[in-house]
């Protein structure tokens, strides 16, 4: 696999039984994500994107097909490897932050650096620079509940950040903020982009990560619609 490639995926498929009924919600999808791309995946409600970016993230094993990481086949390896994965090359931004509500911003941030073993002080100091970098070192120390629905986004992109990852998957990053607010979270994430050479994945309905975006990856009915380039 080229050094250009950072994920591939090859037929994947996946099949849910709901009783005796059988729904495939991917048909066989193959596609090369190149390292340092913007990608975003696109398609209404049940089209199989948010299953699809299940798969890429490590989150859901396809019921066939393969998936590639950095070269290896990602659900040929130990638990322990891809979990190993998820913590030190993958970071995670979700719709809904997914923030510890008992912890301040500045915990939530070390918090993977705590599960790859850093030292407290470590992980802190670390968490309080990339917060700065998003524009939240005035906010070290407030609790989610503390903070607006952007600067929890911004929180979780932070989080994010924290064991400075390969790629960044993004589940529907602004699809719980305000136009404008999300329109910053997008620059934030595109800044990210081009400055650390992250390779970013967003799964969403925001047409507004269209110019954003390197490449556009349509989804219908389970299967890869078309890809736009951009």
């Amino acid at each position: 696999m080229s050094q250009d490639i950072i994920i591939r995926t090859e037929n994947v498929k996946k099949l849910y039984r709901l009783g005796d009924e059988e729904i495939w919600a991917l048909k066989g999808i193959s596609i090369d994500i190149r390292r340092g791309e913007f990608l975003s995946i696109m398609g209404p409600s049940g089209s199989g994107k948010s299953t699809f970016f299940n798969q890429i993230g490590a989150l859901d094993v396809p019921t066939e097909g393969k998936v590639y990481f950095e070269g290896e086949s990602l659900f040929d390896l130990p638990e322990s490897k891809q979990a190993w994965i998820r913590c030190n090359r993958i970071g995670y931004i979700f719709q809904t932050f997914n923030l510890m509500p008992v912890m301040s911003a500045l915990q939530n941030v070390a918090l993977p650096m705590t599960f790859q073993g850093a030292s407290r002080e470590e992980s802190s100091a670390r968490a309080a620079a990339i917060l700065e970098r998003v524009g939240l070192g005035h906010r070290l120390h407030h609790k989610p509940f503390e903070l607006s629905g952007g600067q929890q986004q911004r929180v979780a992109v932070a989080r994010s950040l924290a064991n400075t990852p390969s790629v960044i998957l993004a589940d529907e990053p602004t699809g719980n903020l305000d136009t404008r607010t999300g329109g910053e979270i997008i620059e934030l994430i595109k800044e990210l982009n081009i400055n650390e050479g992250v390779t970013v994945i967003c799964s969403t309905h925001d047409e507004k990560m269209l110019a954003a975006s390197n490449r556009v990856c349509w989804i219908s009915d389970g299967q890869l619609d078309r890809i736009i380039e951009h």
